[in-house]
């Protein structure tokens, strides 16, 4: 009995924020019902189609408000203190409601179905970007398709973040939501202050992300194209408005643009901030920016040498383009793409697997480990190896100059851990729910783990999710959410103890 109290009064405490983030969500649909007659009728979209989709955005905005206000009045009177424990409920519930409420678009608008719904928006909003969809163009409206791409522009940053930044009398609560919803190993502000971090991330999200898209605009692309571009690039997310992605718009200029712009949302973006006043050098200090340079540049040299003496590129230079393009959208979780590259040698394919445990910085909107993960695992590694020989030895594990946190290093090896079991445990229940190949299986649960999207077998790049049951994509849907909150968040939900006082 005092356990559901304790839930009960959990609910009504945090019924306020999820509220007032489901407010902020239904504004996003309102807007993409606007903006989506950016879709010019000149560039082949049907203008009834997109004045009935955004009918169809507004329909679901208004449900969203509908359930925003009652969460906010839910909570009339209630009152609010926000400390870990709510914070990590909070974080979940809204991401949970995120893909509920954003999947009902997709039901109205496209007909999917209920399991199809939830996949297509809990792919968008944890930048995963699996679609379940055989045939992208003609089957969306243009307004449908940019809630696709917004969802992961929201997803990746965070609506948390968003939300923090835009509500300042969250107070110490802000504080607490920024920490459950961070991505990396560290959660280091910006300022001192919570709301100024939460502020100044945004705007150079912002930022970014309106460069990105005039920049794509005088590549060429119509307004509506460099927009939903832009959103899922900056967002890492990889939805497209075009069954043959990134590559059908068949412009060099493009794909190296949306090369450059997928390694900028991969990187830790207080470096952005702290290169307005340290100057660019910031980045080339910071050790897990190295790693992440090096990395690109030497998976992508390898890879391009590869195409290049198997005769699977028509020249040196597109062996260089096609490669730098599949290693940053791999590597940043984005999962765009240029070519089939299911049909690369094995070396090449085994290279772009390895990108998908380790994905970006922290700090940054990619999907897998983290680049700061494996620095403290690979430093963890040589401390044992030196203690081998120097059993006394008695020395910090470090990062550069900076020491890691004995509490770090416990969290960084137990997300390891988490990520491949979690990795593995998806892959068996699916294998057992469908009749797939071990590859597909395999590749399906760590594409969705890592946030990813398109994997190896019958989850190809030029493959779909559509062909698993019901079943199976709840599952893979799970997997894509336990991934974008790092496991921690949503799985601290079922100890017994966090419902105790």
């Amino acid at each position: 009995m005092a356990k559901g109290r304790v839930r009960f009064s959990l609910l009504r405490m945090t019924a306020r924020p999820i509220g007032a983030l489901l407010l902020v969500l239904a504004l996003a649909l309102a807007l993409c019902a606007l903006l989506g007659h950016l879709a010019l009728p000149a560039d082949g979209w049907d203008p009834e189609a997109t004045s009935t989709g955004a009918e169809h955005l507004l329909i679901s905005a208004a449900i969203t408000a509908g359930a925003g206000l009652l969460g906010l009045l839910a909570s009339w009177r209630v009152p609010f203190q926000m400390g870990r424990r709510e914070a990590l409920f909070v974080v979940s519930m809204v991401w949970l409601s995120l893909g509920i409420f954003g999947a009902i678009p997709f039901v109205i608008g496209a007909g999917m179905s209920i399991p199809d719904a939830l996949f297509e928006a809990f792919s968008g909003v944890t930048t995963t970007g699996g679609t379940i969809l055989t045939e992208i163009e003609g089957s969306l409206s243009a307004p449908l398709h940019l809630w696709r791409m917004a969802a992961q522009w929201l997803g990746g940053l965070g609506i948390v973040v968003l939300f923090v930044a835009l509500f300042p009398e969250m107070g110490v609560g802000g504080k607490r939501l920024f920490q459950g919803e961070a991505a990396g190993p560290t959660t280091a502000g910006l300022s001192p202050r919570i709301r100024n971090t939460a502020r100044n991330l945004l705007w150079i999200y912002l930022s970014i992300t309106a460069v990105a898209m005039v920049t794509l605009r005088v590549c060429g692309l119509p307004w509506f194209d460099a927009l939903a571009t832009s959103l899922s690039t900056l967002g890492t997310g990889g939805f497209a408005i075009k069954n043959g992605s990134i590559g059908e718009y068949n412009s060099l200029s493009v794909n190296v643009v949306v090369t450059g712009f997928m390694l900028m949302a991969g990187t830790n973006f207080s470096l952005f901030h702290r290169a307005r006043t340290e100057g660019m050098s910031v980045f080339w200090r910071n050790p897990e920016f190295r790693l992440y340079g090096l990395l690109f540049l030497g998976i992508s040299a390898v890879i391009a040498l590869d195409l290049s003496t198997s005769g699977l590129a028509d020249s040196a230079g597109d062996a260089v383009t096609h490669s730098t393009f599949q290693v940053a959208a791999i590597m940043t979780g984005t999962g765009f793409g240029t070519a089939d590259f299911e049909q690369w040698s094995t070396v090449s394919k085994m290279l772009l697997v390895t990108l998908y445990f380790t994905g970006g910085c922290a700090g940054s909107t990619s999907g897998g480990m983290k680049l700061m993960r494996l620095l403290i695992i690979f430093k963890v590694i040589a401390h044992e190896m030196r203690l081998a020989f120097r059993p006394s030895l008695v020395a910090p594990v470090r990062v550069g100059d900076q020491v890691v946190p004995d509490g770090v290093v416990r969290g960084t090896m137990a997300y390891a851990l988490i990520f491949l079991a979690t990795v593995g445990l998806t892959a068996i229940v699916v294998s057992v729910l469908d009749p797939v190949d071990m590859t597909t299986a395999f590749m399906a649960a760590l594409a969705c783990v890592a946030n990813v999207g398109p994997g190896l077998g019958a989850v190809g790049p030029t493959d779909n999710y559509a062909f698993f049951s019901d079943a199976s994509k709840m599952v893979l849907a799970g997997a894509m959410l336990l991934g974008r909150l790092e496991f921690f968040s949503l799985l601290a939900l079922f100890v017994p103890g966090f419902w105790r006082r």
